[in-house]
């Protein structure tokens, strides 16, 4: 071939890899209505993120671009939308609530339409999430559906929320590699029951050995498949017997129970090879499938070979017809032999599976060339025939079989323990099974009806061994010698020891005890404590025989912390939970009691006793003195010898603190002694006031001062005439003699303005002279006064005034003209908001709402809008709010949305808590109001979605999304390149001819 013919298919080949992006890598980007089958990724338990799994979903290659999300909580026919991200993480408000997703298809990116999903409930944690789904699953069974057929379906509308299967992620549980629960494939099942049916000549194939072992739970062993055939009686189930189980179970048959192994070779013998003494790397672990050919679930127990490791089946039950597949792998550290055991899979329903498991140690080629020298130091003639002699030797493994105790009336026996008797003779024997009074004693493989089993050279059996039923009690073991006998010589036999303990049965009781064994003590707080006293724990500890499950009772006045551990199996260690008392508790004994009930038996166990008082807060200090109002001595002349009668003056403490009075004094009036100078709230105290003699002509008009150590205002007014002797000369004179003083203010409200007027203060006086009673007016000093017009608290004041004399009335005794009054304004008492004015904004009982329809309300508490309060006032706090499940608000502001799925009537409910301001914080007063709306939900219509249309170059100016990002820029180039080298040998060859 030419150059120029080579290098023309080489630019052939590059164009062909040049239109390898329009053939291979270019794929149209998804477009159209939303259809198929929508899923939620993840745990549903708390803390737990979940997103949209769109594997089921078409049209195929949706991404999270190409939709938006919608992510709700159910309550019934009620939904709450809570997130619209792509992903959700679940909340502790979201516990025992499914959660709906919808994702509505983008139009501008050609998807349109809806698919929504619900999952099952949200759990608390994952391990109870993955048992809701288990459970689910059998009820879905019982009922006759499938668990896992489709049932997301597109929609247009919420009415159709339908429930998705998974409970937990689609992912697998990396933690256990060993266990699937897929069921066994059925070619592989329909091979093992063809090798068990169908004979073929011995030099043309040989039958596999053990390659189904199955326990029906009455009969159990090895079953070869030369056997199988010449006795016709055994029969393999496999997996495609569930079908002939369920017709069972219709029939209302009693559930059966058996299972099978299948190894992966199909021989029934996992074949680990051989490896030399001291090894340090164990052989890969082989796996084997185990198959529930029964009826009923089967609950398999902890398994624990003495030369081999194999994988649990305990995580859940076994359903019929379904398989798990284990993995078994040899023990590190086995000494040299030969290991061929028996690995049992034991359950709870009786049905046991058995396999085989094989494993050579060698020993190691130094202590062989050891064995070899010493052999060759012996002398050759003491060799002998070796056809001369006959070896008859029997071997036990193990030599000794202890059990587990047991108690008195058991009626089943859980262990179940082997022994292999090995033929270490050089000939064959007859095994003759022995016969025991305390074990039972069964082959694993079937025998001869008269128990004796041949065993060639080499070969070995293997018996089950357990404790009969029935055995009584006893102080000591049953022991026992199981002897393994041939036949042939009575020198060929093998000893196994078994020993078991039978115990007196203990009578089974529920009991428990909590510490500390007391009351739990927290002191005594003043009302309005804003710290709760310290927690306190408390340790329940089980007493008895049984497991119990423990319930707390909540007393309303504390808080009882989460238990650590809710179940307490005998011998557990205590349980921990903490008490502490709530805060903003009324004044009052708060003791109470929680209750340990056991909720298996519903009994209770124990009772903590508590203890807690709010004492009455202490008053603010506010001091008051009364005193008596004033005192009239009438007239005397100048120069008089009988004196008024004295007066007596009380004293009261008004207030609620304790007040020292001091003695008063007086140079017109004689002061008796006080007859108590410290007064407690609501005492009182007396002295007398008279006037002196020998005073001279003049108005005596005195405020005698009561002083006290809290510098409250108190005194009486005294009023004393002495007048001039009467002569029959001269013109009488108009002269003041005295001023009556105006009787107290009181109870006047708070906020009363400081002004003449608003104080009530009067314009005139009476005044008294030597011609008789006048009225003269008065100038009050109210400015110069004590009260504040804003402070809410109780004020006693004095307001002094200057009395002016009227025209004529003359002063020449200088009696004084300075009157006071005393005042009294009462303390705020508070604005008092009103219940009534509670409402429910943003929702109408005559409003139109659809199952579409997302409602926002508001919840409008009366006085909430006050922002400078004062001590005393109240108002009413949003709480919370329900429709079907209450919801509660921790703060501002005091809002809803929600949309209902399914039409109806619906009440919505919103609760609101007093509360009261005492000076510097809002406390609650433990009244509650509520206020409702009733409103109506119908059902929205049906729309149909239209695709969108699709772009072309007349409406499109960007390039077609075709979803594939390989770079067609290199392409383009070595098309180019190939173009241009095709045209040059082209020319090429036209000049050259």
């Amino acid at each position: 071939m030419k150059k120029s013919r080579v290098l023309a298919v080489v630019m052939a080949v590059l164009m062909m890899v040049t239109l390898l992006p329009s053939m291979v890598f270019a794929t149209a980007a998804p477009s159209g209505n939303l259809d198929g089958k929508l899923k939620v990724k993840g745990t549903l338990a708390i803390g737990s993120t979940l997103s949209a799994d769109y594997s089921k979903v078409k049209p195929e290659g949706i991404t999270d671009d190409n939709v938006s999300f919608s992510w709700s909580l159910k309550d019934g026919d009620l939904l709450t939308e809570v997130g619209t991200d792509k992903t959700y993480k679940i909340d502790e408000k979201d516990l025992g609530l499914p959660i709906v997703l919808k994702i509505t298809g983008k139009e501008e990116t050609g998807v349109s339409g809806e698919l929504t999903v619900t999952t099952q409930e949200v759990s608390e944690t994952e391990e109870e999430a993955k048992a809701l789904a288990e459970k689910k699953k059998e009820e879905a069974k019982a009922a006759g559906e499938d668990p896992d057929a489709e049932k997301s379906e597109a929609s247009e509308s919420s009415e159709n929320t339908p429930d998705t299967e998974a409970g937990t992620s689609e992912e697998p549980d990396s933690a256990q590699p060993e266990e699937t629960i897929e069921p066994a494939e059925e070619t592989e099942s329909a091979d093992v029951q063809e090798n068990t049916d169908v004979q073929e000549p011995a030099d043309t194939q040989e039958p596999a050995e053990n390659s189904v072992i199955e326990v029906n739970g009455e009969q159990s062993g090895t079953q070869n498949a030369d056997e199988a055939d010449t006795s016709g009686d055994s029969q393999t189930e496999t997996p495609d017997s569930a079908d002939t189980a369920a017709d069972a179970s219709e029939k209302n048959e009693e559930p059966t129970y058996s299972a099978s192994a299948y190894t992966e070779d199909g021989s029934g013998i996992l074949d680990f090879g051989s490896v030399e003494e001291g090894y340090t790397e164990i052989p890969e672990a082989q796996m084997v499938t185990i198959t529930n050919n029964g009826t009923g679930d089967l609950n398999f127990k902890e398994i624990a070979p003495e030369n081999f490791m194999a994988a649990d089946i305990n995580d859940a039950p076994l359903k019929s017809g379904e398989s798990v597949t284990v993995w078994v792998k040899p023990r590190e550290g086995l000494k040299a032999g030969e290991y061929k055991d028996l690995i049992t899979y034991q359950t709870e329903e009786g049905a046991d599976v058995f396999f085989e498991a094989d494993f050579t140690v060698k020993e190691p080629e130094n202590k062989k060339v050891e064995d070899h020298e010493n052999n060759e130091q012996t002398d050759p003639g003491e060799t002998s025939d070796p056809a001369a002699e006959k070896i008859y030797k029997l071997t036990a493994d193990p030599t000794e079989l202890p059990f587990d105790d047991l108690t008195a009336g058991y009626e089943k026996v859980e262990t179940t323990s082997t022994v292999t008797i090995k033929n270490e003779g050089t000939e064959a024997v007859t095994l003759v099974q022995p016969e025991s009074e305390f074990f039972d004693i069964a082959p694993v493989s079937e025998v001869e009806s008269s128990g004796n089993i041949q065993l060639a050279q080499g070969g070995e059996q293997t018996f089950t061994v357990q404790p009969k039923l029935g055995l009584s009690a006893k102080d000591d073991p049953y022991v026992e010698e199981l002897v393994f006998a041939s036949d042939e010589s009575t020198e060929a036999s093998a000893t196994v020891t078994a020993s078991v303990m039978v115990k007196t049965e203990t009578p089974k009781t529920v009991t428990a005890t909590v510490k500390p064994e007391g009351p739990l003590k927290f002191g005594t707080l003043e009302q309005g404590y804003e710290t709760a006293p310290d927690a306190k724990p408390v340790t329940v500890e089980n007493t008895g025989t049984e497991a119990i499950r423990i319930q707390l009772s909540a007393p309303e006045d504390y808080e009882v912390g989460e238990l650590s551990a809710e179940v307490l199996n005998p011998g557990d260690k205590a349980a921990i939970f903490t008490v502490q008392p709530k805060t903003g508790l009324q004044a009052g004994d708060h003791s109470d009691t929680i209750s340990v009930t056991d909720q298996n038996t519903g009994n209770t166990l124990a009772e903590v006793r508590l203890e807690f008082t709010v004492s009455e807060p202490e008053p603010e200090p506010n001091p008051g003195l009364s005193v008596t109002d004033s005192l009239e001595f009438g007239t005397k002349e100048e120069g008089y010898k009988e004196l008024p009668d004295a007066k007596t003056v009380t004293v009261t403490n008004t207030g609620n603190t304790k007040i020292v009075l001091k003695q008063p004094s007086s140079n017109a009036y004689t002061i008796g002694t006080l007859s108590a100078t410290e007064l407690e709230a609501g005492d009182n105290a007396t002295f007398s006031v008279q006037p002196v003699s020998g005073l001279s002509q003049g108005e005596y008009l005195e405020d005698i001062v009561i002083a006290n150590d809290a510098n409250v205002e108190a005194y009486v007014n005294v009023h004393f005439s002495v007048t001039k002797k009467k002569t029959d000369n001269g013109k009488k004179a108009n002269n003041l003699t005295g001023i009556k003083k105006p009787s107290d203010i009181k109870d006047l409200p708070n906020g009363t303005q400081k002004t003449q007027k608003a104080l009530k203060l009067p314009g005139t006086v009476k005044i008294t002279t030597t011609k008789g009673e006048q009225k003269a007016s008065v100038k009050w000093d109210v400015k110069g006064s004590s009260y504040d017009p804003s402070s809410a608290e109780r004020q006693i004041f004095n307001v002094k005034g200057t009395v002016i004399l009227p025209e004529g009335v003359k002063n020449p005794n200088k009696i004084s003209t300075v009157i006071a009054v005393s005042i009294t304004v009462n303390g705020y008492q508070g604005t008092e908001a009103a219940a009534s004015d509670n409402k429910i904004t943003g929702i109408d009982s005559n409003g139109k709402y659809d199952t579409n329809t997302k409602i926002t309300f508001t919840a409008a508490g009366a006085g909430m809008d006050n922002t400078n309060p004062r001590k005393g006032d109240t108002r009413y706090q949003p709480k919370s709010w329900k429709i079907t499940e209450t919801r509660t608000w921790d703060g501002e502001p005091y809002t809803a949305t929600f949309r209902v799925s399914k039409p109806g009537k619906y009440t919505l409910k919103a609760t609101f808590g007093q509360q009261k301001y005492d000076g510097s914080s809002w406390k609650d007063t433990g009244t509650q109001s509520e206020s409702t709306v009733t409103f109506t939900v119908s059902q929205a219509a049906v729309l149909t979605a239209t695709p969108s249309p699709a772009v072309t170059q007349t409406n499109q100016k960007s390039a077609v999304q075709t979803g594939d990002s390989t770079p067609i820029m290199t392409f383009v180039i070595i098309l180019i390149v190939a173009v241009v080298c095709i045209g040059g040998i082209l020319v090429y060859r036209r000049k050259k001819k």
